[in-house]
């Protein structure tokens, strides 16, 4: 028969493995990062969208004044459809931003979780234990995060790829408009 502390010393080492706590801690640390990152990043979508967003609305409006007077000037088919196509554009740009605005269910920790914390239970965990559970859900929560904001991300190139459509197609009308002043 083996001694208690010699049985204890084999099951926590090889049965039961144990963390190491300076891992544990520098996991820990490179997670709190990464959620401190993607966090920036999300405000960082939503301050761009917000901005995308009143630009091409404000300009959806002068586009209207502009269109009319020049579907007013040459009052063809084509002249409606140009006018028509830079205000679709705009309003698809100022639709793709304010999709990415949208609020979005984050994943944090979960009550359950939190409401353990102070449990005699928790409490008299080693620390490297508590802070791997909590790392557990802090990753899911980045993983998260990290998709949303990515589809954030490809809805704001959508709307800069219309905002971009929606101006070529004022200038063109805005250049015609001039020409025809010219001649």
């Amino acid at each position: 028969m083996l001694s208690s502390d010699l049985y204890t010393l084999i099951r926590v080492s090889v049965l039961e493995p144990r963390p190491d706590p300076e891992t544990v801690a520098a996991i820990h640390d490179i997670v709190w990062r990464v959620a401190s990152v993607e966090n920036e990043r999300t405000q960082g979508l939503d301050r761009k969208a917000a901005a995308l967003a009143t630009f091409a609305s404000l300009l959806t409006s002068l586009t209207a004044t502009l269109g009319l007077r020049f579907v007013d000037m040459y009052a063809t088919w084509w002249a409606l459809g140009l006018f028509v196509s830079a205000l679709v554009f705009l309003a698809l740009s100022v639709w793709k931003a304010v999709e990415a605005l949208l609020p979005e269910e984050y994943r944090s920790l979960g009550s359950a979780y939190l409401e353990r914390l102070p449990t005699w239970a928790v409490v008299r965990s080693r620390p490297e234990d508590v802070h791997g559970e909590a790392i557990e859900g802090v990753v899911a929560s980045i993983a998260r995060e990290r998709k949303t904001n990515d589809t954030k991300a490809d809805r704001m190139r959508l709307a800069f790829s219309f905002l971009l459509v929606g101006l070529g197609l004022i200038v063109i009308e805005a250049a015609t408009l001039a020409a025809g002043q010219v001649v």
